[in-house]
């Protein structure tokens, strides 16, 4: 179990210039800790030369905040099932299939923790992420409605089965997770001294990936993950086109799924940014912004310049048909990550879209950086 981490707090309590009153209690692994006194004064005395720390991120602070009134907001039994340590072994599990999923489920809230939860979303997603997530979650009443035809049991197709799980010390400068699981829903936050050290991996899907009939058809949930990327494949000259296209049929599935290392496509495949020009590059750039900007702007921001260096580096991969109705995947994959979309399955109307970080997949290089430095 991750343990109170008493020289970060003794140092906000010194910056603070709180010396004369014990530090705020926080929600520590679910638990409402009040940090002794004679545990601090020592190392306030340590960290009086050390560096000042860096500011805190108000996006973080705000997250820190939302997520602390979600777990307020649950029954003592829901708190137990729903905020776990930070080494809890569900914080680094992942799946994108229909299932019963670890934390507290959406449909087990009362009015108060369910506002609370959409409170939390807001803090963490973009309007675009955010509208994706919860038009994915409202899917699961169509597939319900289609596969029960015939009287087939289609329980298992309910969008009170997303789950919200949070681990670790829910503090501005805490080591916290938080985690949104269901059926084609997969996102991962991890935060570290008031930053956010970890988006990925990051999964969305959506089935159908159109809607073909009603009043809402020609619908698509991740329009702008197909559409970005035809638009580009379109603009490829025929020498071009002959290192983008990896093979003729597009694999079954994305290929950095639950099951696959981060780094698991191995070098950057397919065509190089430095063989496009200036409009292929442009749109390259925009297919990585239609997923990263899921995140909260600051979230995303911050992301896309850690990957602005890598923009000579990336490579964009088409696999299978060209024409609407045809199975296809693409990827954009740079040194040190990787976005992939496939549309195979149900007659190439089912996509599954998604983004990992061998450097930051659930904070992993920032947490190791930490650890070696803090508990060494």
């Amino acid at each position: 179990m991750v343990r109170d981490h008493v020289c970060p707090v003794g140092r906000a309590w010194y910056e603070a210039g709180a010396c004369a009153a014990p530090p705020p209690p926080r929600i520590v692994g679910g638990m409402l800790r009040v940090p002794a006194l004679v545990a601090c004064v020592p190392l306030l005395v340590a960290c009086a030369g050390a560096p000042p720390a860096p500011p805190i991120d108000h996006a973080v602070a705000a997250v820190a905040a939302r997520t602390q009134d979600f777990v307020a907001a649950l029954t003592p039994a829901q708190r137990t099932a729903a905020a776990r340590p930070f080494d809890d072994r569900e914080r680094t599990q992942w799946a994108f299939v229909p299932g019963r999923y670890a934390g507290v489920e959406f449909g087990d809230l009362s009015p108060t923790a369910d506002a609370a939860m959409r409170a939390l979303l807001r803090a963490l997603l973009g309007t675009e992420g955010l509208r994706k997530t919860l038009a994915i979650v409202q899917l699961e009443d169509l597939l319900r409605a289609l596969e029960s035809q015939g009287g087939r049991d289609a329980s298992h197709r309910d969008p009170r089965r997303y789950a919200m799980l949070v681990c670790g010390d829910i503090a501005p400068r805490g080591l916290f997770a938080v985690r949104v699981q269901g059926h084609h829903v997969s996102l991962h936050f991890t935060f570290l001294d008031g930053r956010l050290v970890g988006a990925t991996p990051h999964f969305l899907g959506s089935n159908p990936h159109e809607r073909r009939d009603g009043e809402r058809a020609g619908e698509r949930v991740l329009a702008a993950e197909e559409d970005l990327a035809r638009e580009l494949f379109a603009t490829l000259t025929a020498d071009q086109r002959v290192s983008a296209i990896l093979a003729p049929k597009a694999p079954p599935d994305v290929l950095l799924g639950p099951a696959a290392a981060a780094d698991a496509l191995g070098p950057p495949k397919g065509l190089n940014a430095t063989a496009m020009d200036a409009r292929q590059q442009a749109l390259l750039w925009r297919l990585v912004e239609a997923v990263v900007r899921n995140l909260r702007p600051e979230f995303a921001d911050a992301e896309l310049a850690r990957y602005a260096g890598q923009r000579p580096t990336l490579c964009f991969a088409w696999m299978g048909g060209e024409r609407r109705g045809e199975g296809h995947y693409w990827r954009v994959q740079g040194v040190t990550f990787a976005i992939e979309y496939d549309n195979t399955q149900n007659d190439a109307n089912h996509v599954h879209v998604v983004w990992r970080d061998e450097e930051r997949d659930f904070g992993a290089d920032p947490l190791r950086a930490h650890l070696e430095r803090e508990h060494r």
